[in-house]
């Protein structure tokens, strides 16, 4: 092959190594647009075919491909145990040194494999994928020195791709459709086991670690991770290899200073959309934000300095993805198990198996107890796991398969429901208590499955949860999800760590059906019909609740007669009604305010809009497809993050979340589950893997917020006292034993509770976070009213008991005086001819002493 001429400036040069042992200069003299980066990396795909592979995963608003280098020792296959590793340059456009560096770091790792060992044992035990551009658009607007301004930061749309992403907090609905290039990163991002990520931006001089945002959008607020320790130890690799970073002292411009150049994202400032929480949140990879420069688009002769900070930087990051625990998960006979789910104890986040069983749990050194989970497995743990800052610890798992978990794929008739439901709690008495809250109009019981660790007690402090559903007869993907739920509790409770803490502190209720009389008349494969979603007696029962604008006047059905009078006798704080028919999680309010039954659809917010938001996108982020918003295909609407406000969609009167949030102190949501209201038993199971998670995630929302106890001065439960948000309107009422549980996004709440006969008290600058509820007791002072008419009562009945005694008094003296007369009668009479006297009497008492009682006359009696 003809040496190609080399040109040497007093910048840097680079040579690439053509695949006959020649070199090829890389021009430093100048930014590398769209059609030279794409000419670059086909050159490089082609010099090295042995450790490369180019592709595209997508393309641009303005058809540029998203192209993708990826290098490793075999590139046309996926290796069993290498971890996947990922760069992402030029998110924003004009923010152009991370595109040149990692287009340098694509050459240097081509180029020394088979020459520098560190390199060669990188690149053979890692999958490493470089993307130098993610929006090719905005960089062709950019313009070359210009340090802090924003032409080409945003793609040809116009839209910051690093506010595009779903967000955990950002419940508000979206007034455009994702971009092109998120969709792409986000199907990429989802459909690869990526283990560690760098995203490279420029304008500062950071690492930058999630979360990213909180729910107070607000920055200088430190949103915590599960993984918080990890993600500084991996930002801190990056920040100390770099040859300024870790002096932490940011930018001039910005008067801003990072203590060993690391920054949590939200601390820093709020990012809502971020790409980086998205990774964690959605798939197995840990991503940093690494801002490389002061300067985001600086002048060519600075790119050699660019490079020499970040070369070693960019290396060691990428050693990073080994740290940690690593092995396989598979059955007794070897065969992998893919989607086995890996809990370390104490750490609120789970990664997946990929496709050979391989799994990677980055963690810093410590010892750890792991527990891995897999459907139709029975849960394996290993305690005394010890991981190293060097080396990762390897730990192989051997599942071995629970027949029955398979065998409940299946639709289950009203017999067979109530024989599984007796089954389980038969085999499960120490959690689980069945009953019935009453019948249907054919006589049906609606069973309830109670889960808990003191089933049948309500324990003081523990708040209750509840999911109803299968309301609408032929909507029956709730119906079968729950049915699997109770399984999935009982058979991992005391096996898996996160099942065995909710069971402990909550009061789980699970109603499958509350229409099973509309559940016998509806047919499998129903994809859109009617049959069936009615009661017994032909009426709607999520049109059947008093209506909170009092429009529904009519007798109510036996089944919703029932849940009221359920919802009365238990405190319910939190719940969910899953039906079918969409793909998205709706809140309250159901109707508008309108009189008219009929009205349009319009949003109606209720007092707490913010945090039904925040449940419904709990549930919604959980799911592997609802966050995405789409619409089904007998649908026009799509749903931003994969939640709406009931109304907003279509409005109705006589809901049941509507009653639930207005006539007692339950948050109800209504869950869609799915496009097809009665799908095949076949589709069970991948319905089943979709919802498990979210449904587990959104019981553990019952304990965010605010709990506690009001009391009196002497420690007495206040009966009636009422829990205000200063700023709301809506009031919750604490149960008979003074218990309180009100639900909150986090931020900074007054809190003010009153209650009949007491003084109110205002307790302010309640903070609550984004972690477990906080405790918040109030002792009330009875009011001086109520301590006058206490007084008034207590001399009342003093006194009425004083009357009492003095008239006792009175009548027994009476009698007494009675009685002495009748016996001086008879000695009267005995001293008269013909009865003799007795002489030796001398005083009233002795008289009466010998006197004989037997012998007075009846009359005087």
């Amino acid at each position: 092959m003809k040496l190609f001429e080399v040109k040497i400036f007093h910048i840097l040069t680079v040579v690439l190594l053509t695949s006959e042992a020649t070199l090829r200069p890389i021009e430093s003299d100048r930014y590398h647009n769209y059609d030279s980066l794409t000419q670059l990396l086909h050159e490089y795909a082609t010099a090295y075919p042995h450790i490369t592979q180019l592709f595209s995963v997508g393309q641009s608003v303005e058809n540029r491909e998203l192209w993708v280098m990826r290098i490793t020792d075999n590139p046309d296959m996926q290796e069993p145990g290498e971890p996947m590793f990922k760069y992402v340059a030029n998110m924003h456009g004009n923010e152009a040194v991370g595109r040149e560096i990692v287009i340098y770091l694509i050459q240097y790792l081509c180029d020394s494999y088979g020459r520098d060992d560190r390199i060669s044992g990188l690149v053979n035990s890692t999958d490493i994928y470089i993307m130098p551009s993610m929006n090719p658009d905005g960089f062709e607007r950019a313009i070359i020195g210009d340090c802090g301004g924003v032409t080409g930061r945003n793609n040809a749309n116009n839209v910051d791709l690093n506010r595009d992403f779903p967000d955990q907090f950002d419940a508000q609905p979206r007034s455009r459709p994702r971009q092109l290039e998120t969709e792409a990163l986000i199907n990429w991002i989802t459909s690869n086991s990526f283990v560690l990520s760098g995203n490279l931006h420029g304008g500062s001089l950071v690492g930058s670690y999630p979360f990213d945002d909180s729910a107070l959008h607000k920055s200088g607020f430190y949103s915590r991770s599960p993984d918080d320790d990890i993600f500084k130890a991996l930002t801190l690799v990056y920040s100390r290899s770099h040859s300024t970073m870790h002096l932490g002292r940011g930018c001039p411009q910005y008067s801003e200073s990072f203590p060993n150049g690391i920054t949590n994202g939200a601390q820093w400032y709020d990012v809502p959309g971020g790409m980086q929480d998205y990774n964690y949140l959605h798939s197995n990879c840990f991503e940093v934000t690494f801002e490389l420069s002061c300067c985001k688009y600086p002048q060519v002769d600075n790119l050699p300095t660019e490079w020499n900070n970040n070369r070693e930087a960019l290396i060691a990051f990428i050693e990073q993805v080994h740290r940690g625990v690593s092995g396989f998960v598979t059955d007794i006979n070897g065969q992998p198990i893919p989607n086995a789910t890996i809990q370390v104890h104490g750490i609120d986040h789970t990664v997946k198996s990929a496709s050979f069983g391989d799994y990677w749990r980055l963690l810093v050194a410590g010892t750890y107890t792991l527990t891995v989970t897999a459907d139709g497995y029975e849960p394996r743990t290993v305690s005394g796991v010890i991981v190293t800052n060097s080396t990762g610890t390897m730990i192989n798992f051997t599942l071995h398969r629970e027949p029955t978990h398979q065998d409940n794929f299946s639709h289950h008739s009203n017999e067979e429901l109530k024989e599984f439901l007796q089954s389980y709690a038969t085999s499960y008495s120490s959690i689980t208590r069945l009953y019935s809250i009453g019948k249907s109009v054919e006589g049906i019981d609606l069973w309830v499955m109670e889960i808990s660790d003191n089933p049948g007690i309500h324990e003081l402090g523990e708040p209750e949860f509840k999911y109803i559903a299968n309301m609408h007869g032929n909507e029956v993907t709730g119906r079968e999800t729950l049915l699997l739920l109770i399984q999935y509790l009982c058979e991992n409770y005391g096996g898996v760590t996160n099942v065995t803490q909710l069971i402990d502190n909550t009061r789980i209720h699970i109603m499958p059906t509350m229409n099973p009389d509309g559940y016998s008349k509806a047919h499998e494969g129903d994809k859109s019909g009617y049959v069936g979603r009615s009661n017994a007696n032909n009426a709607d029962l999520n049109r059947d609740f008093p209506d909170r604008l009092n429009r529904n006047k009519k007798s109510r059905q036996p089944e919703t007669k029932a849940v009221i009078k359920w919802l009365k006798e238990y405190p319910f704080v939190l719940s969910a009604n899953l039906h079918n028919g969409a793909l998205v999680a709706n809140y309250p309010y159901d109707s508008t305010d309108s009189r008219n039954t009929l009205s349009r659809p319009a949003y109606s917010r209720c007092p707490d809009d913010d945090i039904f938001q925040q449940v419904s996108l709990v549930y919604s982020m959980a799911h592997p497809r609802m966050h995405l918003g789409e619409s089904c295909p007998n649908m026009v609407e799509s749903f931003p993050n994969g939640i709406t406000n009931g109304a907003d969609w279509y409005s109705i009167v006589g809901g049941m979340q509507d009653y639930n949030y207005v006539e007692t102190n339950c948050f109800e949501i209504t869950i869609e589950q799915g496009c097809q209201k009665f799908p095949w038993a076949s589709q069970l199971h991948e319905i089943w893997e979709e919802n498990r998670g979210a449904l587990l995630r959104f019981i553990q929302e019952v304990h965010r917020g605010v709990k506690g106890f009001v009391k009196d001065a002497n420690g007495v439960p206040v009966l009636n006292a009422k829990i205000m948000v200063v700023g709301r309107d809506h009031d919750i009422t604490a149960t008979a034993e003074g218990e309180y549980w009100r639900l909150l996004v986090p931020g900074d709440y007054q809190l003010l509770v009153s209650a009949p006969g007491y003084h109110s008290q205002l307790i302010q600058n309640v903070s609550v976070s984004d972690g477990d509820a906080v405790q918040v007791n109030f002792t009330l002072i009875a009011s001086s009213a109520a301590r006058s008419a206490s007084s008034r009562v207590k001399v009342y009945i003093l006194g009425s008991l004083a009357v009492v005694i003095i008239l006792a008094l009175v009548v027994m003296s009476m009698i007494v005086v009675h009685r002495r007369g009748y016996r001086l009668s008879q000695l009267h009479k005995r001293c008269l001819p013909p009865y003799p006297c007795f002489s030796n009497t001398s005083d009233d008492d002795s008289l009466l002493k010998d006197t004989d009682f037997s012998e007075k006359p009846e009359e005087t009696i």
